[in-house]
């Protein structure tokens, strides 16, 4: 995705402009200084900036990349005056843009060696909105068309096949005098219209390898547009009028319509699924994929930076940085033949198989060894791992064994220290009287005794975790003596079970049983090893099979996989390391404290012998203190034991979550052995589509050589159809020769037909149109009575309701006073009851005038209520009424919509026709372009006439010579005849006579035989001389017609152009007129929604005032009945008290 590249180009100023100029210039930077506004852009050049400079920039990257197949585009923009013809034409002096892009281009061609190139050059303008052919002058008002193999070109635009630079410059020259320029205010030399200069390259490998089979044939085809705008003026300065003004108009559209193009763009409308308008101009349809599609694009922005010119050159800037937010995605353009891609294909196959047959030959036993071998280490590993699990397991039952002998050693050394002087025992209850205060006394043999059991069940229980020692006060000794046979007993069963343990020890533990279960799998899975390396050989054998370039992409991922693999194993590696490192660690610190516990076990001993040799030495109360404190020892090194047995344990808390982490790590090898198992199946799977692939490749080369096949048998057919073809071109020249006769009357008839089209086309144009004018003017200037009418009514309508609110809020204002009035008659009632006489009397007196005023004032809203409810229903017809207008209205309106349509039809069929009529003038043109060509052919013949009356008048006077050639030679004869006779004798007289008169008999006859040949002779020369008057008259004729029918058809084109310009010129006053009458409508359909909505709040509001009417009079009826029962009330009080 590349953005248009924009650069800017100021244009020299005057001095006195420069001075009074505001715009600054700094690097890529353009402004007004103490202006919030900055344009920056790829490349602002200053007054002293120069062409070969702009063009440097990004106009020769992009003639290069359209030479390698990619679309290019630069175009100036700017406003009037602003040197954009000079900036892309330039000067001898300083070329522009277009010379040196035309100069590089064919450098570029002639370096490229490689390829072969074909360029064809074209140059058109849009002026008016309409495409003019400048290499061509008579093509005008071509068409734009869109196709899939062309995409957008416009139909019948010349293209010239060039082959030098020179060529491509004379050409441009013969365009630009061809194109429309104009003198205004601001320039003398005003560029008219927008010209697009293109340069098609095509391209191709050259075929000088085509017998080694390697080139593609693929055809590159790019487009380089080098366009010329024509600047955007105001009529105010240039000063246009009449042609000049509608120019400038048709420009500024199309600018604009670029312009808003450009905004659409910059602001991503078209992926946001909006609409881009290219086709609202012609500039914008043919520069189509140049703005934000398959093309490299570069503005060149011209600009004054005169103070006059400063909006201008302000819009122009913004402009240029709305086109930089633009993108473009260029690509190269390649025309493929289903041949073209059978090669590339063909080459790319044979490529991969090149590359598949080295690479299986170089990397797959390569590989498949390599994983042979990690899954060979990885067993070896797992065996590894299985021993030192099984050590491990060893030594933690060996040091199980050392255990349980260090708790029999202490449980003899307390054996020991108890049963070491029993008759001591009775001098020591002798004693017991006298030294009562000294023992504790009862409450120490409860604790003595949790001591004894928990010692008992420390030291006969092996396992690892166990309860804490309660630790109490010395047992008394003689408790200790008392209890010595239950040691002892419980000592000798320690030592059965132990002896039972030892005659059991070649009974098997549970771990290793564990261990014996993982060998046998440990077996199988060497088992499916064996099975995997089957599998491994016949995927290699697969291996040898594959022939497409998919193995290379499963031979990638497997390398992945084994990397992955290979990774995950080391990670494992390094795990179980780490934890046989930290069991190894925890051993020695564990056998380093169980040779510290043993020493002290020594020492234990140690001194429990001393206790013993002290106790039979001495048997003093001092003793029995020393007894205690080797007692407290003991206890201390049974808590030492506990803590050692603590940390025993957490050994071997350790060793199991080592075994929890190697089935882990088991678990995860399963995985990977599935995952392999995956990837062979994958591999399978991509076997099976590799061999799907080449058999489809074999199809389609069967198929490609029936193809081939029926080609050639096409090929004969087409041979035989061609000789067809010739014989009946032959017979066809014959049968044309016989219409040729025939056309002339077909002119006649078509001339005579042409006449009556044109009287129909007038008559339509002149009445049909006029009188569809009028009416519909009639029905416009009716619907818009109407439309005053009913806004007039609806105003009335709309200060009625205005008199009725008002007239509503006066009736709720005199309800406000009749209750003002009620409260005071109460007050009035509630005063005549307190008070007296007097009071009651005068009340009596004002009591019927207010009740005359409240009565009189009941009957005008009564009145009121009435002229309400009557205006309401008069209010409601009107409505009425007006809604039927608006029907009507609308009615009207649709009525001239459907008109409208049919005009628009009838103008679509006019249009049609005249097309038609055109297409029959054409055909005449033909027609009469084939009577020339009879002429000519006739002039021939006459020729051929001329010559052949030459050659007989030749005839006749050899003829005539010849005659009188023979007269002379009879002449002679009778002369010599006559000298014979008269030599001879005279005797031979009678002879001589009878000769003579048969000559002269015979002469006579000669004679007329002659004449009568003669006469026939001149006979038919004045025929022959009649014939060729009359065909000379003749070709008088056909050439007199024939100037008649061409002056006859140029009246015609001429009424023709006169009628298109009229009937151009009436679209677009009915299209104007169209619009207008739209924009009517759809003002008066505004006014009407508005006046709808205005009339539905009317009856909203006028239905709210009458509910609101409603419950205002029936709360004043329920007021007066009231206020009337109260009257009745006091007129019965009035008459109780009277």
């Amino acid at each position: 995705m590349d953005r248009i590249h924009v650069t800017v180009r100021a244009r020299p100023l005057s001095p006195e402009d420069a001075k009074t100029s505001l715009w600054r210039i700094s690097g890529n930077s353009i402004f007004i200084p103490n202006h919030s506004s900055i344009f920056e852009f790829d490349q602002v050049f200053d007054e002293n900036g120069k062409t070969s400079q702009i063009y440097e920039t990004r106009t020769k990257d992009i003639v290069a990349a359209a030479v390698s197949g990619f679309n290019g585009t630069v175009f100036a923009y700017g406003q009037t005056n602003s040197g954009k013809t000079h900036t892309m034409r330039g000067s001898k002096a300083e070329p522009g843009v277009i010379p040196r892009a035309v100069q590089d281009l064919f450098e570029i061609l002639q370096q490229d060696v490689d390829r072969e190139f074909l360029l064809r050059m074209s140059y058109m303008e849009i002026y008016n909105e309409e495409i003019n052919d400048l290499l061509a002058p008579e093509h005008r008002k071509l068409q734009i068309h869109e196709n899939i193999e062309r995409g957008i070109y416009v139909a019948g635009l010349r293209e010239e096949i060039v082959t030098s630079s020179e060529q491509v410059l004379n050409l441009m020259e013969f365009g630009e005098s061809h194109r429309h320029i104009g003198e205004t205010n601001m320039n003398l030399y005003s560029s008219r219209s927008h010209t697009i200069f293109r340069m098609i390259i095509e391209s191709r490998d050259r075929n000088e390898d085509e017998s080694t089979g390697s080139s593609c044939d693929a055809v590159r085809v790019s487009v380089l547009n080098l366009v010329d705008l024509a600047g955007s003026e105001r009529a105010a300065k240039t000063g246009a009028e009449g042609v000049r003004l509608k120019e400038g108009s048709h420009i500024n559209k199309s600018l604009m319509t670029l312009g808003t193009v450009i905004k659409k763009l910059s602001e991503c409308v078209e992926s946001q699924g909006g609409h881009v308008p290219y086709r609202d101009s012609k500039l914008t349809r043919i520069l189509q994929p140049a703005l934000g599609g398959n093309a490299n694009t570069a503005i060149i922005c011209n600009i004054t930076l005169a103070q006059i010119h400063t909006d201008e050159t302000k819009s122009s800037l913004q402009f240029a940085s709305r086109a930089l937010r633009v993108t473009n995605c260029a690509q190269i353009n390649e025309i493929m033949t289903d041949a073209a891609l059978l090669k590339r294909q063909k080459k790319e196959i044979e490529e991969l198989r090149a590359k598949l047959t080295g690479f299986r030959s170089e990397h797959l036993e390569e590989e498949i060894l390599s994983l042979r071998n990690t899954l060979l280490q990885s067993e070896l590993e797992r065996e590894r791992i299985a021993l030192e699990l099984e050590e491990k397991k060893k030594t933690q039952g060996e040091w199980e064994k050392r255990l349980h002998d260090q708790a029999k050693r202490i449980e003899n050394l307390s054996s020991m220290v108890l049963f070491s002087n029993r008759d001591e025992s009775v001098k020591y209850t002798k004693k017991e009287k006298r030294r009562g205060t000294w023992c504790p006394g009862n409450l120490s043999q409860v604790h003595l005794k949790d001591v004894h059991s928990s010692i008992h069940t420390d030291v006969s229980t092996s396992e690892p975790i166990q309860p804490k020692l309660e630790m109490g006060p010395l047992v008394p000794f003689n408790e200790l003596i008392d209890k010595d046979f239950n040691v002892d007993d419980s000592c000798k069963n320690e030592e059965d079970t132990k002896g039972d343990a030892n005659n059991d020890h070649n009974l098997p533990n549970p771990r290793a049983l564990l261990l014996v279960t993982n060998r046998k799998r440990d077996s199988s899975w060497k088992k499916r090893l064996s099975m995997e390396d089957n599998e491994y050989l016949q995927q290699q054998s697969e291996y040898d099979s594959l022939r497409e370039s998919e193995a290379i992409l499963v031979i990638k991922r497997l390398q992945e996989q084994i990397n992955v693999l290979e990774m995950e194993k080391l990670s494992s590696q390094q795990n179980l390391d780490t934890v046989y490192d930290l069991a190894t660690e925890q051993n020695v610190s564990a056998r380093e404290k169980i040779e510290e516990l043993n020493n002290e076990l020594i020492k234990a001993q140690e001194a429990a012998q001393v206790a013993n040799e002290q106790l039979i030495s001495s048997q003093t109360d001092e003793n029995v203190d020393f007894i205690a404190s080797v007692s407290m020892g003991i206890e201390d090194v049974m808590s030492e034991v506990q803590n050692s047995k603590e940390a025993v344990q957490s050994v071997i808390l350790m060793i199991d979550d080592a075994t929890k982490s190697f089935s882990t790590l088991c678990h995860i090898l399963l995985g990977f052995k599935t995952s392999i198992f995956q990837d062979s199946a994958g591999q399978k799977l991509i076997f099976n589509n590799c061999q799907k692939l080449n058999s489809c490749l074999t199809q389609t080369i069967s198929e490609l050589e029936n193809q081939k096949i029926l080609l050639d048998s096409q090929l004969s057919n087409i041979q035989k159809l061609l000789e067809e073809s010739k014989l009946d071109a032959q017979s066809s020249h014959n049968s044309l020769l016989e219409r040729l006769e025939q056309q002339e009357l077909e002119n006649q008839e078509l001339i005579s037909y042409i006449q009556t089209l044109e009287k129909e086309v007038a008559c339509l144009t002149s009445s049909s149109v006029a009188k569809e004018k009028e009416t519909l003017r009639k029905d416009l200037e009716k619907a818009k009575t109407r439309m005053k009418e009913t806004e007039s009514k609806l105003k009335i309508a709309m200060q009625e309701k205005t008199k009725l609110e008002g007239e509503k809020a006066s009736a709720e204002r005199e309800i406000k006073r009749l209750h003002g009035q009620n409260s005071r008659l109460e007050r009035d009632i509630s005063k005549r009851d307190s008070l007296a006489g007097k009071s009651s009397k005068m009340f009596d007196t004002q009591r019927p005038k207010d009740l005359a005023v409240s009565l009189e004032e009941y009957k005008k809203l009564e009145v009121f209520a009435f002229e309400s409810e009557t205006r309401i229903a008069s209010l409601e017809e009107e409505i009425s009424a007006a809604l039927k207008e608006r029907e009507e209205v609308i009615s009207i309106n649709e009525a001239l919509n459907s008109e409208l349509e049919d005009l628009t039809e009838k103008l679509r069929t006019s249009t049609s026709e005249i097309y038609d009529l055109k297409e029959e003038i054409s055909a005449v043109k033909q027609r009469s372009e084939e009577s020339d060509i009879n002429q000519k052919k006739l002039e021939s013949s006459i020729k051929e006439l001329m010559e052949e009356k030459e050659e007989f008048s030749m005839q006749l006077t050899n003829a005539l010579l010849e005659r009188e050639e023979e007269r002379a030679i009879w002449s002679a004869k009778e002369k010599a005849a006559l000298l014979g006779i008269e030599e001879q004798a005279r005797s031979n007289n009678e002879k001589i006579t009878s000769l003579s008169t048969e000559l002269s008999e015979n002469l006579k006859i000669k004679i007329s035989t002659v004449t009568e040949e003669r006469d026939k002779l001149m006979t038919e020369m004045e025929d022959q001389q009649k014939h060729i008057m009359e065909v000379e008259l003749l070709l008088k004729h056909c050439q007199d017609e024939l100037s008649r029918e061409k002056d006859h058809m140029k009246e015609l084109s001429d009424k023709i152009s006169s009628m298109e310009v009229k009937m151009h010129a009436d679209k677009v006053t009915n299209i104007n007129e169209t619009a207008k009458l739209r924009m009517m409508l759809r003002g008066t359909q505004a006014k009407l929604d508005a006046y709808r909505l205005r009339y539905k709040e009317a009856i909203e509001e006028s239905d709210s005032l009458k509910l609101k009417y409603k419950e205002a009079s029936e709360k004043l009826k329920d007021m007066l009945r009231s206020q009337g029962l109260e009257l009745m009330d006091l007129k019965k009080q009035l008459a109780a008290v009277k």
